[in-house]
């Protein structure tokens, strides 16, 4: 594949995964490659919506050298990794899809794919946790592929997958949803957004330039029967914080609330969320949903994965000082 043709289908990969809801905002990142050792990455801090080939970024491994108008995704170590264990891996992709996040905190070894299933995936391995961006979480990525496992869950982070091509690696990203969501414990079934919801979302939306809410069963749940609770995912901690919290269904509580963070549960309801832009609104709808899907699997597994305090408010000092003024320009 030529440089071009690599860097459109990179491009082209971060807006299907982002219709797909298996990335958010500037999360997960995608790589083609080029030759034997070349990629074609997706830069560091820019959206999906509006990314073109001219926005990606060629890597060369033989040097740690780059070319480009911006820089390559901090997360290059972990593509680096899967081009130099997979000869035949020519598309790799970063998601932050809820199930697999959630079975990448507990429960991995309960996964059951098909045969089928498991070969279509080329395997699935599990990695520890590193912070976004380190050589801890690079080496623990490795260590996951030298398994010979094509797909990694990256504890507490989301899943890296290595394929064939675009279509090969968005299809394996797309039936490991699959394969999680159905060993994912917690759930609660489908069901309408409550009247009173509707109603405090536009007393609240009046205060702030953008607002969105979500009555997803997870959120719904979560809002229910565990209340406020902290970050288990680094997306979380970095875009919400290190604490989702609860308040009351009222609109003056929600707004004393959104005033010092980006969203909250309702207790009962759901999620209400608010932000500058409409992109990082969306996303942090999503970034709830996701949160609690997670919350709920591991609750119901009698079991606890918070990232540290220490992890948390790292991430979340890097990303307002860092990756939410590059998403601005």
């Amino acid at each position: 594949m030529n440089e071009f043709e690599a860097k459109t289908a990179v491009a082209e990969a971060g807006r299907i995964l982002l219709h797909e809801g298996l990335v958010a905002r500037t999360w997960g990142n995608m790589s083609c490659r080029i030759d034997e050792t070349t990629f074609a990455i997706t830069p560091s801090g820019l959206g999906y919506e509006g990314m073109t080939a001219d926005d990606v970024v060629v890597y060369d491994m033989a040097d740690d050298s780059w070319r480009g108008s911006r820089k390559p995704s901090s997360e290059k170590g972990v593509h680096i990794a899967a081009y130099k264990r997979f000869a035949d891996a020519c598309f790799v992709i970063h998601t932050h899809q809820a199930y697999a996040s959630a079975l990448g905190l507990a429960g991995f070894e309960a996964l059951s794919p098909t045969e089928e299933e498991n070969a279509a995936l080329g395997g699935i391995a599990l990695s520890a946790y590193g912070l976004p961006g380190s050589k801890r979480l690079w080496a623990n990525v490795e260590e996951a592929l030298s398994t010979g496992a094509h797909v990694v869950l990256m504890a507490q982070h989301g899943a890296l997958i290595a394929g064939y091509d675009q279509s090969d690696a968005c299809e394996r990203a797309r039936l490991l949803e699959v394969v999680c969501k159905r060993a994912c414990k917690g759930q609660s079934a489908e069901g309408e957004a409550p009247e009173r919801l509707l109603r405090l979302v536009s007393r609240v939306s009046g205060y702030f330039p953008h607002v969105a809410y979500t009555a997803a069963p997870p959120a719904r749940e979560a809002a229910a029967r565990i209340g406020t609770f902290r970050a288990q995912l680094d997306d979380m901690a970095q875009m919400i914080g290190p604490r989702l919290v609860a308040v009351a269904a009222e609109p003056e509580a929600i707004i004393k609330a959104l005033k010092s963070r980006g969203a909250v549960l309702v207790k009962g309801l759901g999620a209400v969320c608010r932000a500058d832009e409409p992109g990082d609104c969306e996303a942090l709808k999503l970034l709830v949903e996701k949160a609690c899907v997670a919350c709920l699997h591991t609750r119901a597994l009698g079991v606890k994965r918070p990232l540290s305090a220490l992890d948390a408010r790292v991430m979340r000092v890097i990303y307002m000082r860092k990756y939410s003024k590059k998403i601005r320009g």
